[in-house]
């Protein structure tokens, strides 16, 4: 069980005041909560642990923030939702709908008002055929938002049903690509109907499973900058539809949701020439890095990565480009002592299965949208307006006189 301090043992711990404490508590770098006598205040021993160790290697330029959450625990090696196991969940087929819906802390339906389906599939009518996915998932955002006259409505409930609404429509409004004897586009979980408008290539049972596990596994992974993006957005009041905004304006940059693209290039390059030790080598020299490997919070294991690459791998088992992943990835893991990441399975599964440019981000934001109405909803509990960094000015100090300003 997580040990709990009392305000004097926390500030002892940090080797600062109890005023100091309560001064972090303020700023909401800190949480506490009271004891059952309604009037002691206790702290986290993991949280505040965390948080001396954040100040010892901080260095000059670097942001320090912790924010307490009942929803997602990231530990090296370990993922959990609401205390469980994710891989575990994903490892016993469950749907990405239920692992929402354990996010969420509620049953869902499922559903989006046919006439706002509508509205966004005639949008997306009119957008180029080449547009990509990820702006598409925009475009969605923005009229989801313009057709709902409650979405100020910030209570639970309410905005898990927008949020509902929301990913059924970012699903069930994009264009379908062709069709599958496998699935159908208006039936079914949404890794099913997500299928056919992300590829044209038959699907299995297997094959739609692995996209499932990818969704799920994607759902939320704590304080990622998406995710702090739109905790910032529900900070100020923001509704639900501008807090999936926020997320969907970080979530598309190359070091975050669009990883998955690097590797389908890299994937593609080593099947074309033949040789994955040269297309690693020329990834390494466009983008200074192995795509697909390295994490900031995991050291040893991304479990992630095994989760979805053993789906992947169960369901394109006698395709003979498997080995093609394989050897890359070998040769990365010869060469570094980075590890592989979600980002070289999710690049794995969108090559693999021959979907369109940008499906892998799609599918991190798809799967990502859940994780973000769920931070927003635990935000919106909080104190409003807490986010306010200070800025150190380091610019010219004084115009020359006359200058233009």
């Amino acid at each position: 069980m997580t040990q709990e301090l009392t305000a004097g043992e926390a500030a002892a711990r940090l080797g600062v005041k109890r005023a100091t404490l309560y001064a972090y508590v303020s700023r909401g770098l800190l949480h506490r909560h009271l004891a059952m006598d309604g009037r002691t205040s206790l702290f986290d021993a993991d949280e505040i642990d965390s948080f001396r160790s954040r100040r010892r290697r901080a260095t000059e330029g670097e942001l320090d923030t912790v924010i307490s959450t009942g929803l997602t625990r990231v530990r090296d090696g370990d993922l959990r939702i609401r205390g469980r196991d994710l891989v575990a969940l994903v490892r016993d087929d469950v749907d990405y709908e239920d692992v929402v819906d354990l996010l969420w802390g509620g049953e869902t339906n499922w559903t989006a008002p046919p006439d706002t389906l509508q509205a966004v599939r005639r949008t997306q009518a009119a957008l180029a055929d080449t547009s990509p996915v990820l702006e598409r998932l925009r475009v969605t955002t923005s009229v989801m938002a313009s057709d709902d006259p409650l979405r100020f409505d910030l209570s639970p409930g309410a905005v898990r049903r927008a949020g509902e609404s929301l990913l059924v429509a970012m699903v069930d409004g994009l264009p379908v690509m062709g069709t599958d004897p496998g699935t159908d586009p208006g039936t079914g979980r949404l890794a099913d109907r997500l299928w056919p408008r992300l590829t044209r290539s038959p699907s299995t049972v297997e094959r739609r499973a692995a996209l499932n596990a990818a969704l799920a596994l994607l759902v939320d992974h704590g304080l990622a900058p998406s995710t702090f993006a739109a905790r910032i957005a529900a900070s100020v009041r923001a509704d639900p539809y501008s807090v999936v905004s926020a997320g969907l304006g970080v979530v598309g940059g190359l070091l975050h949701g669009a990883a998955s693209g690097a590797v389908l290039e890299l994937l593609e390059e080593a099947d074309r020439s033949g040789s994955p030790s040269l297309a690693v080598g020329d990834a390494h020299r466009r983008h200074g890095t192995n795509p697909g490997f390295g994490h900031a919070v995991y050291q040893t294991e991304d479990p992630r990565y095994a989760a979805l690459m053993g789906r992947v791998s169960r369901a394109w088992r006698d395709d003979v480009r498997l080995a093609t992943v394989h050897a890359v990835r070998d040769v990365i893991s010869e060469r570094t002592d980075a590890i592989p990441t979600i980002d070289l399975a999710l690049g794995a599964l969108s090559w693999l299965a021959g979907m369109e440019r940008g499906a892998g981000e799609a599918i991190f934001a798809i799967g990502r949208t859940a994780g973000w109405l769920a931070h927003g909803l635990e935000e919106y509990e909080e104190k409003p307006l807490r986010f306010r960094p200070h800025a150190r000015y380091i610019g010219q100090r004084f115009a020359d006189a006359g200058s233009t300003p």
